[in-house]
């Protein structure tokens, strides 16, 4: 593995560890390149926000400290610039020109929610009911459909527990999305680390029936966890057993 471009930083208020302390692991493992992609800030209307992503008045503070290390590793190890962004339909106008004034170099999508997030179904609960796998795929295939994606973050998130049948057609369908679209699709290590239903591999054997490309992505939330080799070995189990496509490395898609 010489290329992670999901990573979090305290601000999410669900990770640990300096951006520095993070950086230096990187280097010390050898990674050549190390994407820092922190939950995004939302704007969402009235004094709504939730409780696993930074505030508006932090970006500007975890662009600088990423800026900084950039500088500081130059010529050592790549470490850009990114978000790990959910598509909300209502509020996505205002939320991508904050980002690019801000300068960030790249964006993930990671739907943890349908719709605009209040008052919805959370992607990693469990369900049968058919119509929220259909509205987290077609969500997420809008989201793509903006251009302004890098790849698709654990993408078999959506923990649906009805008819199999039922799964495959409509994750079959994202598959076949992100294929033509030319989107890669994250083997999510952290899942593999903290004993989550993800990745799913009745999920990734659709992906290689689709021709799917795949990236692997630590999803880190500790510093430590940069230097734990064995979720790595997993996901290489997975992309082997079903002859998946997998990138070293991807093009970072400008927000711009």
């Amino acid at each position: 593995m010489i290329a992670n471009y999901h990573s979090h930083t305290p601000r999410c208020r669900h990770a640990s560890g300096t951006e520095a302390e993070y950086a230096k692991n990187a280097f010390r493992r050898g990674l050549k390149i190390f994407g820092f992609s922190d939950h995004t800030p939302q704007y969402f209307p009235g004094d709504y926000y939730s409780f696993m992503r930074m505030y508006p008045n932090e970006l500007e503070d975890y662009c600088q400290t990423v800026r900084s290390l950039q500088k500081a590793y130059r010529g050592q190890i790549a470490l850009p610039l990114g978000l790990e962004a959910e598509y909300y339909p209502d509020i996505w106008p205002e939320l991508l020109p904050r980002l690019q004034d801000a300068g960030i170099e790249y964006l993930i999508l990671g739907q943890h929610w349908l719709g605009n997030e209040q008052n919805e179904h959370g992607s990693g609960g469990a369900t049968a009911d058919e119509s929220l796998l259909k509205r987290y795929c077609h969500q997420v295939m809008d989201g793509l459909s903006t251009g302004k994606f890098t790849y698709l973050a654990h993408p078999d998130l959506f923990r649906f527990v009805g008819s199999r049948d039922v799964y495959r057609r409509h994750m079959g369908e994202l598959c076949r999305f992100t294929r033509q679209a030319g989107i890669p699709l994250e083997i999510n290590l952290a899942g593999i680390l903290c004993g989550k239903h993800y990745p799913s591999e009745e999920f990734f054997a659709l992906a290689a029936e689709e021709g799917c490309s795949v990236i692997l992505g630590m999803d880190t939330h500790r510093a430590e966890h940069i230097l734990d080799p064995a979720p790595e070995q997993r996901a290489l189990e997975i992309v082997r057993h079903y002859g998946l496509k997998l990138l070293d490395t991807v093009d970072l898609r400008p927000l711009k």
